[in-house]
């Protein structure tokens, strides 16, 4: 039995993020299809040295194939010198449920997350939208940056964050990326100078509690909330969702129930969940993107498993075509 290992380099070198949002748009339709289905997303807790392991596993009917990524979110690793966050996907034969292929997946993550983001432009923001606005200097915040900047002609960038020190890292890390991302990238040290001043506002922190307030908005805005994945936890108040006429999710199964930012509004008699369409139904044709430049729309995401799946099928495939990656002989072919 032969398994491919893929390194982020291979991975790097076989899909890009502006191939990454078209499929985004396959995998929401397969996740809307009913062909594609989410295993239950399990954790597994560290309290020394404290962290977390993720397991995500999704599968494609009809022998479409299955995988899981894990996820390992270690909180202290700074101090030791090595980043926070790490992730592998497995992937293996859906006709015989033999693993064939390994691969580096916090790359993948970056795309598929940013991709989203980017997909959800297309549909609900203002086609002449200039200013991004980032709220946060993570990984996330990179990664919407260079998404964002691939579907639309962003002029420039506002960065705002906890820190300054941050904030000015994450520029130095975008100046670096090139092709569309724009040069013109600036810290800003008031969130609320920022919002008001972006075509596209992009909440990607850890924060609990709200980051951007409604009040800043200016009309025609589009919002995107990607950081709180907590029933209990939010980055965007309840102004911004009132006001948002087109509120748009990943997933109804896995963002409904953990989204505070639409929960607890619903909770507060403000706005009502049924109905919530789906990305898969802007992008199926079954709803409604932007109507109007003046309307204030919003995308919440917290991620789901197929579009981990999807995403390294393409890495795979392509890898494969183009004989990039090393296979070992790992053995368990006897009966």
């Amino acid at each position: 039995m032969k398994l491919r290992i893929l390194t982020e380099t291979d991975c790097r070198a076989v899909l890009d993020m502006s191939d990454a949002v078209d499929i985004q748009g396959e995998a929401f339709t397969l996740l809307a299809s009913g062909r594609s289905v989410d295993g239950l997303r399990s954790f597994a807790t560290s309290d020394e040295p404290p962290g977390v392991a993720i397991f995500n596993p999704c599968f494609l009917r009809n022998g479409g194939g299955y995988g899981i990524k894990v996820v390992s979110d270690f909180y202290r690793n700074g101090e030791r010198g090595v980043p926070r966050m790490s992730a592998l996907v497995a992937l293996f034969n859906g006709e015989t449920g033999a693993p064939h292929t390994v691969m580096e997946a916090g790359y993948l993550t970056d795309l598929r997350t940013g991709a989203g983001t980017g997909l959800a432009a297309r549909y609900l923001a203002r086609r002449d939208s200039r200013v991004l606005a980032v709220i946060g200097a993570g990984r996330v915040a990179a990664n919407q940056v260079e998404a964002l900047a691939s579907v639309l002609d962003l002029t420039s960038v506002l960065i705002s964050s906890r820190t300054r020190e941050r904030g000015e890292a994450l520029i130095k890390r975008l100046l670096a990326v090139g092709g569309r991302v724009p040069k013109d990238i600036r810290y800003v040290e008031s969130a609320a100078d920022a919002v008001g001043a972006a075509d596209v506002v992009v909440a990607a922190t850890t924060s609990h509690k709200p980051v951007v307030e409604g009040r800043w908005l200016k009309p025609g805005t589009f919002v995107a909330s990607v950081g709180a994945y907590e029933p209990t936890s939010r980055e965007v108040d309840s102004e911004t969702i009132r006001r948002a006429s087109r509120r748009v999710i990943d997933s109804r199964k896995d963002c409904l129930p953990h989204a505070g930012d639409l929960v607890i509004p619903s909770q507060e008699g403000l706005i009502s969940l049924d109905g919530v369409p789906e990305i898969a139904d802007l992008v199926g044709g079954r709803a409604e993107g932007r109507k109007s430049d003046n309307e204030i729309t919003f995308y919440k995401s917290i991620g789901v498993p197929i579009q981990d799946l999807v995403t390294a099928q393409h890495i795979e495939r392509r890898a494969r075509e183009r004989g990039i990656g090393v296979t070992f002989d790992i053995g368990g072919d006897h009966d």
